[in-house]
């Protein structure tokens, strides 16, 4: 391994990737998923999601419009952020703080899945359970969830596996460590399995998104052509890729079910199924909308990681706190929709949340916040560069749900916080050592040597 560099040289510069900035993916993503979603029918609705089609076209347009503030204000914060702060990467070698942290990120996720899977059997799941899901590939309908309770203050630990990959990413992009790279597979298969025995696709994605940001943004400038274009071109390889890895996880999840009962192909299929996933999730907020609002409510699931954060979730302080829920607002997609499609819809949330003009104002200052860590990871920036990669699968996934609201984030975000802080103070200790010793040298070299005065 070649040695870490001195501080205050950075590898950054301006420009960064139009696909990985917020307006650039929410104006590719939002218009195409709209569209679709107003395209179909409610006939469509009916036969391929088991659910009529709620969504109006003015909630359609609500979200079209919530989105273009959104992307408006991370292009403008993005566009009058100042440059300056601590540089992630340095022109030679790797930061040691850096190779420290995907150490300790490493072993905590090694525990958090270690009592993930303890406590899976400890309550009664069977081996031959977990071999028979992968055997057969018939997951419809079966949930191992319930054996894989969490573990208070451990299995939590799991979710820094994302923290620990987007630092390690970091690190084997500057050198090739072997040790790394087996740690990396090794959190990739633990965290696949959980995904395929517990129904939780979004564990992986949430591990894979931020490592492939920080492979293209950091390719962009990269000596060999090759890279260079493959990440200017990422969404042409990215799309397929994320389609293809939708369509592994539903052929167990769902294909081996419907097989027998559709006339459609597997590739027609996975298409409408997919298509569904964001036609159900607009439909489901319009639900939302109708229902889930009501006097005394207070906001929820924009606030989300606070309510269920320790101590106040243990006290139940939302329920104590908030009106009692409606009748017609209790399990609303058993009465409305379809709970198999239970995405809630992210672009709606916060307009249920805080109405028609918290909800605008929400999505203006979420907007602010991304554009500001865009910036800062387009130019290195060590709280930038550690946090957007994680944000951006927010950004993927807003059609479908708010994830950065989510509880299951916050463990990333406190480790790569935590990385950053150490970084940053190591940064102005060594600093602050350097002015000193430049002191002492100006002092030696305008030291008096004359004699004293006669």
């Amino acid at each position: 391994m070649s040695a870490p560099a001195a501080t205050g040289t950075s590898t950054r510069t301006g420009r960064g990737l139009w696909w990985l900035s917020p307006a650039g993916l929410l104006g590719v993503l939002i218009p195409t998923t709209v569209l679709l979603t107003g395209l179909l029918s409610d006939a469509v609705f009916r036969l391929q999601y088991r659910t009529p089609k709620s969504v109006t076209t003015e909630t359609l347009l609500l979200v079209a419009v919530a989105c273009l503030v959104l992307a408006g204000a991370a292009t403008l914060a993005a566009g009058l952020a100042r440059g300056g702060g601590t540089p992630l990467l340095l022109d030679r070698g790797v930061r040691p703080q850096l190779r420290s942290a995907a150490r300790v990120l490493f072993w905590a996720t090694v525990v958090g899945y270690t009592a993930f899977y303890v406590a899976g059997f400890a309550r009664g799941l069977r081996p031959a359970q977990v071999l028979e899901i992968l055997i057969s590939q018939d997951n419809y309908g079966v949930s191992l969830r319930d054996y894989f309770g969490g573990v208070p203050g451990l299995t939590t630990l799991t979710q820094c596996g994302i923290a620990f990959v987007v630092v390690a990413t970091y690190v084997l992009r500057r050198e090739h460590d072997r040790r790394l790279a087996a740690q990396v597979v090794v959190v990739l298969l633990l965290t696949l399995l959980r995904s395929y025995v517990n129904n939780e696709r979004l564990a992986l994605i949430e591990v894979a998104i931020p490592a492939i940001v920080v492979l293209a943004m950091t390719a962009r400038n990269d000596r060999r052509r090759s890279r260079r274009v493959a990440a200017r071109f990422g969404p042409l390889a990215l799309a397929p890729l994320l389609f293809l890895l939708f369509a592994v996880f539903e052929y167990s999840r769902s294909w081996q079910y419907f097989e027998s009962r559709t006339d459609l192909s597997f590739l027609e299929f996975m298409v409408v199924r997919f298509a569904g996933y964001y036609a159900t999730a607009y439909n489901n907020g319009q639900l939302q909308l109708l229902y889930a609002d009501f006097p005394g409510r207070l906001p929820r699931d924009s606030l989300q990681a606070f309510w269920e954060a320790p101590v106040i979730a243990q006290l139940g302080l939302y329920d104590r706190l908030s009106a009692p829920v409606p009748t017609a607002s209790d399990s609303i997609l058993e009465q409305f929709g379809n709970p198999e499609f239970n995405n809630p819809g992210g672009v709606t949330t916060p307009f249920v949340d805080f109405g028609p003009v918290g909800g605008l104002l929400f999505m203006a200052v979420l907007g602010a916040v991304l554009g500001l860590l865009y910036r800062r990871f387009v130019d290195g920036e060590v709280v930038g560069a550690l946090l957007y990669p994680v944000a951006f699968t927010g950004l993927l996934d807003l059609p479908r749900y708010l994830y950065w609201t989510q509880g299951r984030v916050t463990p990333a975000l406190a480790g790569l916080l935590a990385v950053a802080y150490v970084i940053v103070r190591a940064e102005r200790r060594e600093r602050s050592r350097a002015a000193a010793h430049r002191r002492s040298l100006g002092q030696r070299v305008v030291a008096p040597t004359g004699g004293s005065p006669g």
